[in-house]
This record gives C-alpha cells, sequence and structure tokens, in this order.
C-alpha cells in the first residue's frame, strides 16, 4: 500500500493542477486544489474552496457545459475549454476528470487533472489558419493555371484536361458530347484597323457572350487560341447543338462590334461543331479533327455561319 504521505506530496508537488469536486452538490463546489492549480488561475486556495469551478470559465463558452452534461451521467471526461484566470486573462484548459465512488457505488466526487494548454492551442490554431490560407492560395494558384489570362475563361491546357476526363464519362454512360470550335472572322483586319488593345477588349467581349450563353456547370468555355474559342457540351444531341451554334453566330454579331471586312460590316463568327458519342478505341482527338474541319468548312463557304459535322456515333 502507498504510503499516504507520499501520495499526498506527490498530489502538493504536481506540475499539473489538481482539483477535487463534491459531486453531491449540483454546483460541484471545490473542496481541494493543489498549488499548480492555484499558480495556473491566480485563485488562492480560499478564493477556490466552496466555489464552483465555473468561476474560472467564460460565460460565452459552450464546451464545459458539455462536460458536465457528461458528468452528470456519472462518466468521467476528457475537455479542452476556454477558462479565465483571476485577472481576467483567458487561457485553455485541458481537464481529464474521473468520477469517485463509495464502497456503495454512490458518486461522491470528482478528480479533475489540469493542464494548461494555451501555447498548444494558439499554435495549432495558427497551423489551421496558415493551412486555410495555404489551401487557398493553392485553390488561386490552380485557377489561374487554369485561365487564360486575357478573358479570365478556361484555356486550352484545362480544356483539354476536362475533354479526356468528360470523354471516359460519357462513353460509360453511352452520352452524346458536343463540341463547338468558334473563330472570329477576319480578326487579323480588325486588329489592323482598330488596334491591338482593341482588339483584346473584342476578344473578352466575344468570351463574355458565349459565357452567358454556355451556363452549366459542365459546359466547358474555353479560349483555344488567338482568336479561336471552343465548347465542350456535355449530353447535347445533335438537333440542339445545330440551334446553339447557330444562336452563336447571332448572340456575336448583336455585339455590333464594327468590323468592315466582315459580312455586314460588324464583327462576325464561324462555327463548327460535332455531337460525339464516345465508344470503345474512339479518342477525343477524332471529334476535335471533326470539329475543326466543320470549321473550317464555315470559314471557307462565307463567313459568319455555323456548320455541323457528321455526327460520330
Amino acid at each position: 500500500m502507498i504510503n499516504l504521505e507520499l501520495l499526498k506530496q506527490a498530489v502538493m508537488d504536481s506540475r499539473d493542477g489538481i482539483t477535487i469536486t463534491d459531486a453531491r452538490r449540483s454546483d460541484l463546489p471545490i473542496i481541494f486544489a493543489n498549488p499548480a492549480f492555484e499558480r495556473m488561475t491566480g485563485y488562492p486556495l480560499d478564493r477556490l474552496v466552496g466555489h464552483p469551478c465555473g468561476i474560472m470559465r467564460p460565460a460565452e463558452d459552450a464546451s464545459a457545459d458539455a462536460a458536465r452534461t457528461v458528468l452528470d451521467d456519472g462518466d468521467g471526461c476528457e475537455a479542452t475549454f476556454a477558462s479565465r484566470r483571476r485577472d481576467g486573462s483567458r487561457f485553455w484548459n485541458e481537464v481529464s476528470i474521473s468520477p469517485i465512488y463509495e464502497a456503495d457505488g454512490t458518486l461522491t466526487h470528482y478528480i479533475g487533472i489540469h493542464k494548461d494548454v494555451t501555447q498548444r492551442v494558439l499554435l495549432e490554431r495558427e497551423l489551421r489558419s496558415k493551412t486555410r490560407d495555404l489551401a487557398t492560395a493553392n485553390a488561386e494558384l490552380e485557377k489561374l493555371v487554369a485561365l487564360d489570362a486575357l478573358t479570365g475563361i478556361y484555356n486550352r491546357r484545362h480544356f483539354d484536361e476536362r475533354l479526356a476526363v468528360l470523354w471516359e464519362f460519357a462513353a460509360r454512360n453511352a452520352d452524346p458530347i458536343a463540341l463547338f470550335f468558334i473563330d472570329i472572322d477576319h480578326f487579323k483586319h480588325y486588329n489592323d484597323a482598330f488596334g491591338h488593345p482593341a482588339g483584346d477588349r473584342a476578344l473578352v467581349q466575344v468570351a463574355q457572350r458565349l459565357a452567358e450563353i454556355f451556363q452549366r456547370g459542365s459546359d466547358v468555355l474555353a479560349r483555344y487560341g488567338g482568336e479561336e474559342f471552343v465548347v465542350l457540351a456535355s449530353g447535347m444531341a445533335r438537333e440542339p447543338a445545330a440551334r446553339f451554334a447557330q444562336r452563336l453566330c447571332e448572340r456575336i454579331e448583336a455585339l455590333e462590334l464594327p468590323n468592315p471586312e466582315a459580312p455586314g460590316a460588324r464583327l462576325t463568327i464561324s462555327v463548327g461543331h460535332v455531337v460525339v458519342t464516345p465508344k470503345a478505341g474512339m479518342r477525343p482527338a477524332e471529334a476535335v479533327e471533326r470539329a475543326d474541319r466543320a470549321l473550317f468548312e464555315a470559314k471557307t463557304s462565307g463567313r459568319g455561319r455555323a456548320v455541323g459535322a457528321v455526327e460520330v456515333a
């Protein structure tokens, strides 16, 4: 049997705060606290004995209430919650509470082992904050890598990546994919006539107008290079794709950007489109090539129009 004097000395010399509370009273008053607990809280023993541990807890802290609910069931618990020293300063108290029972099973007291873990909690919070900041920065970086710097829509690299993913998905589900290749007509002449800054503004306006048309979360609109844009629309059949292609031509012409070289002296686009239902052995490049050929046909047959390729089934 351990010597009681040794046990008492161990409790008094412990670097952790130790308290004993009366479980027979609803407010759980402290009946004992060791010197480490006095140093931790700033309260002398005579200000602790007879008072509930709640004198150290900020009123808005709810974690200690949750711990109290567990204690009311006669169970022990471990919790970390905000506490308040006598001088009003805050600290984080990590406490392990165990019930003490009489021989007949009556709950009489709780013993609490308290640690000031303020530095650890603050470091953990700082780490979480930095982790969130890093995640935000990485997300912004990924976004920048995926976007075209001028127009703010996706770039060709991101389009190629999304096409590969959505192609596999469509193949598994036998879903159609519509591809639209879009080229601004006589854009070199537009730049020559109005200057490259005006050309850049025109590219932005065209991109914005296209984005207004393709608003589904599954649609992928990208600047493919120069004055060429591309759209991937999952689940779109041939007839809706043809209507969309014609609508693209109309909506861009409705911008009423002057272009002396274009039909009607307005900036226009040519559109080549194809609908593909991917199957085993088919590659995305086949659909891209067909849409590109359809665009070439639209350009060589007068511009300012949409041409659909033969559907790839």
